[in-house]
C-alpha cells in the first residue's frame, strides 16, 4: 500500500504512474463519493484469474485533520493486518496529512509514504521543455519563463495551458512567445466567475467540471464562496427593492450597480425564488464556517452546497 500526498494534482499523478507502470487493471475510487468500506470490499475481491490489481483511492481525508468514522478506521487497521497480495492499493491525498494521529503513524510503519513537495524553477523549466520535446514541439527558454511566471509557477496550471497551445497549433513545431502571450490565460479570475455564472444558471454539468479544474489548480473554496454568497445576496437585494416598486435605475444607484448589471441580475432571478436565496446565503455561511474551522473537506462541503442549488 501506498500515501502519495501533495498540493499538485499532475505530480501526484506522476508517482502513481511509476507504481502502475503499463498495467491495465487499474480500480479508481474516490472516497468524497465512496465509504472506506467500499474500498476495502474492492481491495479484497480478486478476479478468477488471479490478476494484480492497482486501486487508487482519492481523497483520503481520514490521514489530515478532517473527521473520520472510527468504525472505518477500525476496517483499515484490520486490513491492514493482512493486505491481499495481489492488490496494490494507493491512497492519495490533496490535502496536508496530519502526522499525529494513530492512522497516519500505524500505516507509515508498514507502508511507504510519498510526499510531493514542490518543484524549484529549474526542475519546473525542466519539465515544461520535457513536456514540450515529448510532443514533438520546440520552445525556447524566454518562452518557457513566460508560461511560468503567467501560470505563477503552478504546474497543474502550467501542464493545462502546455495542452491548449499544443492544440491551439494542431502540429509539431516551434511554441512562438507571441503566439503565447494570446492564448495564456494570465489569472483564474475568469474561471472562477465562469464558475458562478454556470452555478446561478444551474449548469450542474459545467459547474462541477469547472470546480475540478479549480480544485487541480488549487483554487481555495472559500474564495468561490465568497462570489457565490455576493451574487446571491445581489440577486436577492435586487429582487426585493424591484417587489417594493424601485425603479431599475434606482436600485442601481442604491446598489452600486451598472444599468446592464440589474438586467443581468433580474434575468437570472426568474430561476430563483427569494425564499431559496435567503436559504443559500444561509447555507454558505456555514459552509464557509465548517470550512475554517477544520470540520469538513473544503471541495466536498462545496459540492454537496451546489447540489442543493441543482
Amino acid at each position: 500500500m501506498y500515501l502519495i500526498y501533495g498540493e499538485s494534482y499532475r505530480l501526484i499523478e506522476e508517482e502513481i504512474q511509476k507504481i502502475v507502470k503499463e498495467n491495465i487493471n487499474v480500480v479508481k475510487m474516490d472516497l468524497s463519493i465512496s465509504s472506506l468500506e467500499d474500498v476495502i470490499k474492492e481491495a479484497t475481491y480478486v478476479s478468477m484469474f488471479q490478476e494484480k490489481k492497482f486501486l487508487i483511492v482519492r481523497n483520503a481525508s481520514f490521514f489530515t485533520s478532517a473527521k473520520v468514522r472510527e468504525e472505518d478506521i477500525e476496517l483499515l487497521f484490520k486490513y491492514m493486518e493482512n493486505p491481499i497480495a495481489l492488490t496494490t492499493i494507493i491512497f492519495t491525498s490533496y490535502e496536508k496529512v496530519d502526522a499525529r494521529k494513530k492512522v497516519y503513524k500505524e500505516f507509515a510503519k508498514k507502508f511507504k509514504v510519498v510526499s510531493v513537495g514542490s518543484l524549484s524553477s529549474n526542475d519546473l523549466m525542466t519539465k515544461v521543455r520535457d513536456y514540450c520535446f515529448y510532443h514533438k514541439f520546440k520552445i525556447d527558454n524566454e518562452t518557457i519563463a513566460y508560461i511560468m511566471n503567467a501560470c505563477t509557477n503552478n504546474y497543474d496550471f502550467i501542464y493545462n495551458e502546455l495542452n491548449k497551445i499544443f492544440l491551439y497549433y494542431k502540429e509539431p513545431q516551434k511554441i512562438e512567445l507571441e503566439d503565447v502571450k494570446e492564448i495564456v490565460t494570465k489569472t483564474l479570475a475568469d474561471n472562477n466567475f465562469k464558475f458562478v455564472e454556470a452555478v446561478i444558471d444551474k449548469n450542474a454539468r459545467l459547474s462541477l467540471k469547472i470546480l475540478e479544474d479549480l480544485c487541480i489548480l488549487k483554487v481555495d473554496p472559500i474564495a468561490l464562496i465568497m462570489l457565490l454568497a455576493r451574487e446571491f445576496r445581489l440577486m436577492f437585494s435586487v429582487s426585493s427593492l424591484m417587489r417594493l416598486g424601485i425603479r431599475k435605475k434606482e436600485v442601481a444607484k442604491k446598489l452600486g450597480l451598472q444599468d446592464w448589471q440589474v438586467d443581468k441580475i433580474e434575468r437570472e432571478n426568474t430561476k430563483f425564488y427569494e425564499d431559496d436565496l435567503v436559504s443559500f446565503l444561509k447555507e454558505l455561511s456555514f459552509v464557509d464556517y465548517k470550512i475554517k474551522s477544520g470540520e469538513g473537506d473544503k471541495y466536498l462541503e462545496l459540492k454537496t452546497f451546489l447540489l442543493k442549488v441543482f
